[in-house]
């Protein structure tokens, strides 16, 4: 069972231009949606405005548009970059996410790796104008630790590419030819046998997609850091959401990570339905699998809500 939460918005933007100056109007937000697999209620981030953050010293410091550029000039119009935040956790989900900028928006400085953005507040300060660009596109899939502990983490941050981009695609109506830009050395349609039963969602009908997987792409291209941020932000908020719901675990300071404190809570309370089996240091005891109810319970939580540094 496949199991997703989805978080997109944003209208297909025009074609790009050669030259652009300046961002079109805005265009509408869309609704969220649901994703059909997934059995917990899909939630948009909420439209409250957060604080810029301030302009870098260099006012082009932010990530490369020039790869994006070069599949423009070649009359692709739309370019997706893709990445993916919480592989290595002990605790809550892995998150990808999908981002098409149009060439008529002007680039936001300081979107780089989201790694490197030590700052929380700066995170959601930039995750929330990026996904206010007029004729954005986007989308973020959130895969549980129970799907994890299913098929493996690498399977899971790949099944969450595969329908992050695919939601992009099929925003932007399907075009006939598409780039994706993906972080890493892997495609999310990766070849080999033992991944034939890996590959759904598959492209949309009809859509000539090329996929150019770019090692540390999230420091180098600008729409990889775009959905890197977004990915990451995505992440953060659902780890919030969880420490709310298990405060003993304290996962709002260190987002599920194997740090020493969260080890410690986990001898001394156990594991949550959040947390993942078949990491070390759990996947030596041999632990049951969630609970139908208790999985229910993960499905309830409203993961929206933006951090406010409290």
């Amino acid at each position: 069972m496949r199991r997703s939460t989805r978080l997109s918005g944003a209208a297909p933007p025009e074609p790009p231009q050669p030259s652009p100056k300046r961002a079109p109007p805005a265009a509408k937000k869309a609704s969220t949606k649901k994703a059909k697999p997934s059995p917990k209620k899909a939630a948009a981030a909420p439209a409250a405005a957060a604080k810029a953050p301030a302009p870098p010293s260099d006012p082009a410091d932010h990530a490369s548009r020039e790869r994006e550029e070069a599949a423009w000039a070649d009359g692709i119009h739309v370019v997706v970059g893709c990445d993916e935040a919480g592989r290595g956790p002990l605790a809550g989900p892995v998150v990808a996410a999908a981002c098409m900028l149009p060439a008529s928006a002007a680039p936001i400085p300081g979107v780089g790796d989201s790694k490197a953005i030590t700052d929380e507040a700066m995170r959601e300060a930039l995750y929330e104008q990026i996904v206010a660009t007029p004729g954005v596109l986007w989308s973020a899939r959130v895969i549980g630790a129970d799907r994890i502990d299913e098929i493996n983490i690498l399977m899971a941050s790949l099944e969450a590419m595969r329908l992050s981009t695919v939601d992009v695609l099929l925003a932007a109506k399907s075009p006939k030819k598409a780039l994706a830009l993906v972080d890493g050395p892997f495609s999310p349609w990766k070849e080999g046998e033992k991944y034939v039963d890996f590959q759904t969602p598959a492209p949309p009908a009809g859509v000539d997609l090329a996929v150019e997987p770019i090692k540390k792409g999230d420091a180098k291209v600008y729409c990889i850091a775009a959905a890197s941020i977004i990915a990451k932000v995505t992440r953060d908020r659902c780890m919030h959401a969880y420490d709310r719901e298990w405060p003993m675990y304290a996962f709002a300071q260190h987002k599920g990570y194997p740090v020493p404190a969260h080890v410690a809570a986990i001898a001394k309370h156990g594991p949550c339905a959040i947390h993942r089996r078949t990491f070390a240091p759990l996947k030596t005891a041999n632990l049951e699998a969630p609970t139908a109810a208790e999985l229910k319970r993960v499905g309830a939580i409203d993961c929206s809500a933006p951090y406010t540094g409290e």
